[in-house]
């Protein structure tokens, strides 16, 4: 006869705040899958020499590994945790990187005072919501204002350098009526590159000319165009699902971080690169890059950092389908919960047989065109990507890469160590304000 294995029906209701907590939850998920270690729980598979990948938030990784330190001691494998392999999540990521540049470019007072600044742009576009930007703004705000003014003030850079190149075309429209080639495409690209974003020493660079020759408010849109494409970058790169590009952003996001107060995050970056690339074994290292990004729909350039999926699930599991009035309760919540890909395959089936595709809850991308145009004249009026000798500045914006990298030279590079608090007192004036990432 088969013997039957005799695994423990584990139903979660734990709130992991602590690393006992969070301890509990991996053995409650292992114990749903029937892992474990059978000399304690008969019948369970042996986790043996395995490693299981946890996905998790800032807070996730300190507390897993609080945990592994605490457990070190134990007598084996399966007590002290050692198969549990941390996996920083790359959503949360950008919410942290986004929380940077609005600390940089939104938050000091003194920054707003220009008319070429990212408030007066943000307010061209969506003149009701300063106030929530420059308070508390959420990720998808913010990350919309890095997406649609980026895009046309590169748009705008492009048109200046266009029309400094060829003297016959006062637009884009009239080169792109000329059908340049890619390569001709590619060369301008490249110039815009060098000559309109921000260089990395770009302190020492702008040192070199007098006061009365330079241009605050330009220099300020130099670095601002860094950062925005910096950001870009890592946005494109996670949705298409180049691990390689992802990690390529990971240094200049490490010296920004550390530059802003973002120590934490700087930190985190810091240990996942020494992990994967130097200290983990080669399959484990394949294992973390190809598994750190998942696509759920199978579709090119959706790939997601899987703690978005598991936002996502959060979204449908507390908001959805949680059920209304006297309905709304944890118990409902959780035994609601293992059916939620069965609610929503029913859902679209539905869609399906009653033709209702793209009728429901999803909405359509907004149509821009004309915010566009308009920030577009305002970028030309105010004459944002132009040098303007002796223009000057209400506030300068300072070079957080510069100033992060003087930080990870001056602290060789440890800014903290597992489950320790960094010593900051040779820095000075430096915050050690660390919300972990805006609020969604």
């Amino acid at each position: 006869m088969t013997q039957t294995k005799q695994v423990p029906n584990r139903t979660l209701d734990v709130a992991p705040s602590t690393p006992a907590q969070n301890a509990e939850a991996i053995e409650g998920f292992l114990a749903q899958a029937a892992l474990g270690d059978p000399t304690e729980t008969p019948g369970v598979t042996d986790v043996d020499n395995q490693i299981v990948l946890i996905s998790g938030d800032l807070l996730t990784g300190e507390r897993i590994r609080s945990l592994l330190v605490s457990r070190s001691e134990e007598a084996t494998p399966w007590r002290r945790l050692q198969f549990v392999v941390y996996v920083m999540g790359l959503f949360h990521l950008k919410m942290a990187c986004t929380d940077a540049i609005w600390r940089i470019f939104i938050q000091p007072k003194a920054v707003r005072g220009d008319t070429t600044c990212l408030m007066d742009l943000f307010y061209e576009i969506r003149p009701r919501e300063t106030g929530k930007l420059g308070s508390k703004p959420g990720y998808r705000r913010m990350h919309e204002c890095i997406e649609h003014i980026g895009i046309v003030l590169r748009l705008d850079a492009w048109r200046l350098e266009v029309v400094k190149q060829d003297s016959s075309c006062t637009s884009l429209d009239d080169f792109a009526s000329k059908e340049p080639t890619w390569e001709q495409t590619v060369a301008l690209a490249t110039t815009l590159c060098r000559e309109r974003v921000a260089p990395i020493d770009i302190e020492t660079s702008m040192r070199k000319k007098e006061s009365a020759e330079r241009d605050g408010q330009y220099e300020n849109i130099l670095i601002l165009h860094q950062y925005f494409l910096l950001y870009e970058e890592l946005s494109y790169a996670m949705n298409a699902g180049d691990i390689g590009r992802v990690e390529a952003c990971f240094l200049p996001w490490m010296m920004i971080f550390s530059g802003c107060g973002k120590h934490k995050y700087a930190a985190e970056l810091q240990h996942y690169l020494e992990d994967v690339h130097f200290n983990f074994p080669v399959d484990l290292r394949n294992a973390i890059r190809m598994n750190i990004l998942c696509n759920p729909t199978g579709k090119p350039g959706k790939f997601r950092g899987i703690d978005w999926l598991v936002e996502h699930n959060n979204l449908y599991i507390k908001r959805i389908y949680c059920g209304k009035f006297s309905n709304h309760t944890k118990g409902h919540i959780i035994n609601e919960s293992p059916l939620i890909e069965v609610y929503k395959d029913t859902r679209a089936q539905f869609e399906r047989m009653f033709c209702l595709d793209h009728k429901t809850t999803w909405h359509s991308p907004p149509k821009m065109t004309q915010t566009f145009k308009h920030l577009a004249t305002y970028m030309e009026k105010e004459r944002v990507n132009e040098f303007a000798t002796g223009r000057t500045t209400k506030y300068t914006i300072p070079d957080m890469i510069g100033k992060g990298s003087t930080i990870l030279a001056a602290k060789r590079g440890q800014l903290e160590t597992r489950g320790e608090e960094l010593d900051m007192d040779d820095l000075g004036e430096l915050e050690l304000e660390d919300d972990g990432g805006i609020d969604l």
